[in-house]
């Protein structure tokens, strides 16, 4: 008798959702499909961009056709994901995560060597200086982004003079050249009551990005790209003329974060799920299942949403355990049965997990390997 220990437990094409061994990740298609039009129509409305931040998903296979629709290149947070896009043929890539150790500057400049428009970013003379010289050491032509402080209070130069100023340094590299600034508004959504506080967030990002590309243009430099939009305010974004790239990341797949918090997100647009099985029933009002931290992740954020259930709810979570409140369910909740849900946060769950299969119609029509997950560094 085999060892069923040893039996092909991944995801195979063409087998139907229910056989697949729980807890499980998955991805539904007509979602993925239904968020990507939608960013087309904002390109095509707003005659912007949409270059796509793989840290949401680290799949290139995704990454593959997001480019292939929508044109704009990738995004990565960091350098050794940037290499796993580049390895898998994406040819349009800006890092946004500054490099500025030697061991790491050797790697950079061999990705932009391998594609056809690479950019990495900086924000102030102490990572351009380290960039400028490992560029000359390699022979190597960087281009660099500048990241202008819109708000978030993290990284970043001070709009309008400071970022001319920056701007100028890096033109002055004989190795480098000024590619554009980005502003990163994800304090917009955290900070807003509703809508209309998104609106108004946007506004004022888009106005210290105008004030920065008058200055460098003053200056006498052409600002060939600006880069700004996440998933929540890429459609208010979209349409300050300054911005001509969006780059939103979860929007491909979304979260239980945006539904709660973006309101152009409907449960039909969050395409990220989990199935799991009911393996406990300690009590009348709580049921036990086989997903947790180590399926959804440690990080905090709201809890999952269950998908065609309101009458039960996820509540909290251990390594290897969720919680299910199901005092006011209307069906019953038995050991055995099968429960899906809406991942709480994207990015945290797409990197802890190899495989993601892409299913329509209950069958698993796609098998993802998630290639950047892990890749940190």
């Amino acid at each position: 008798m085999t060892n069923p220990s040893f039996a092909n437990l991944k995801p195979e094409l063409g087998q139907p959702v229910e056989e697949l061994e729980t807890p499980i990740v998955v991805a539904d298609l007509d979602a993925l499909d239904r968020n990507i039009e939608r960013f087309r129509e904002l390109e095509r409305e707003h005659d912007v961009v949409v270059r796509s931040h793989t840290k949401a998903h680290k799949t290139p296979a995704i990454a593959r056709r997001q480019q292939d629709a929508l044109g704009g290149g990738v995004l990565c947070q960091k350098l050794s994901e940037a290499e796993v896009m580049v390895r898998y043929g994406i040819e349009d890539v800006v890092l946004v995560c500054p490099v500025v150790s030697e061991p790491k500057l050797r790697r950079l400049c061999w990705v932009a060597d391998h594609v056809d428009h690479f950019a990495t970013l900086v924000d102030g003379r102490a990572n351009v200086a380290p960039l400028q010289v490992a560029a000359a050491e390699h022979g190597t032509h960087v281009n660099a982004v500048v990241e202008v402080d819109v708000g978030v209070r993290r990284m970043g130069v001070e709009p309008g003079d400071a970022a001319a100023d920056l701007a100028a340094y890096v033109d002055e590299q004989p190795d480098l050249a000024f590619d554009g600034l980005l502003g990163h508004d994800g304090h917009v959504p955290v900070l807003a009551e509703d809508e209309s506080d998104i609106v108004e967030g946007c506004a004022r990002v888009a106005d210290a990005l105008e004030r920065s590309v008058e200055a460098i243009e003053a200056a006498g430099l052409e600002v060939p790209r600006v880069i700004s939009g996440a998933t929540a305010t890429a459609p208010h974004v979209a349409g300050h003329d300054v911005v001509t790239e969006l780059d939103p990341g979860r929007y491909v797949l979304n979260d239980a974060d945006l539904l709660a918090n973006d309101p152009g997100v409907e449960i039909d647009h969050c395409g990220a799920r989990f199935h799991t099985t009911v393996i406990a029933r300690p009590a009348e009002d709580r049921a036990i299942v086989d997903a947790g931290s180590k399926t959804i992740s440690y990080v905090d954020g709201p809890d999952p949403v269950p998908v065609g259930r309101d009458d039960i709810s996820f509540f909290r979570k251990s390594s290897e355990h969720g919680f299910v409140d199901v005092s006011e369910a209307e069906e019953p909740v038995e050991v055995g049965d099968r429960l899906e849900f809406v991942v709480p946060n994207l990015w945290a769950v797409a990197n802890i997990h190899d495989v993601l299969p892409g299913v329509r119609d209950g069958v698993v029509e796609e098998v993802w390997h998630v290639e950047a997950r892990g890749k940190d560094t």
